[in-house]
């Protein structure tokens, strides 16, 4: 790599020929840990969210948490910075966050993310060809941009699970609103509607149906 080349053109010249439609070669890799690990993929999943219904059914039986109105699965973007993909499932009531009753359990979103995070990991090694032109802020950056797309895989995934999740032990013990929805999205940020029917979008979320 030439030292004469500015920062800027180094960092399009990094991200034309390293970074941009790497994605692509992902998918593959995703389908195929999807299909060889499809049943512990699919049991962890539901497991996490039964986890939290149930938590969710004890605090009802107790007399400290409404009717279930939302059940939230969010993208913790901080995680992303240690190379994991933590999603947050959070039950609540009407009152949505401002619900004063926690109850959540996490789930990694390992098969979809890890393709991504290996790469990552390969442009470290990568950048020391730039003259010191590429830092790994930059590459910190990058990682952010491009966990979008796997994002939305994951929305896509969560989508599929909607039948296991309605047919949980846990879904079933909850005492739910009639127009009880689910949701995905990142923590208490924009979501995307996977389940039921909003009647009023909550003033503290912008929700994509």
């Amino acid at each position: 790599m030439s030292s004469v080349m500015s920062r800027e053109e180094a960092l399009g010249h990094f991200l034309e020929h390293h970074v941009f439609d790497r994605w692509q070669g992902d998918l593959d890799i995703i389908s195929e840990n999807y299909i060889q690990n499809q049943e512990d993929i699919i049991a962890e999943f539901v497991s996490s969210v039964d986890a939290a219904c149930k938590q969710a059914a004890e605090l009802q039986e107790a007399g400290v948490k409404g009717d279930i109105q939302f059940i939230y699965l969010s993208l913790l973007r901080t995680s992303l910075m240690e190379h994991k993909a933590s999603y947050r499932i959070d039950i609540h009531d009407e009152r949505w966050f401002l619900d004063p009753v926690e109850c959540s359990s996490h789930w990694q979103a390992n098969f979809i993310f890890d393709p991504l995070f290996k790469r990552m990991r390969e442009l470290e090694a990568v950048k020391t060809s730039y003259a010191r032109k590429i830092s790994t802020m930059d590459i910190e950056r990058i990682l952010q941009i491009e966990a979008i797309r796997y994002h939305l895989f994951t929305i896509e995934f969560m989508r599929s699970m909607i039948p296991p999740i309605l047919e949980c032990e846990g879904y079933s013990q909850l005492i739910k609103k009639p127009n009880i929805c689910i949701l995905a999205g990142e923590y208490r940020d924009r979501s995307e509607l996977l389940y039921g029917q909003l009647e009023a979008e909550p003033e503290e979320i912008t929700v994509e149906q």
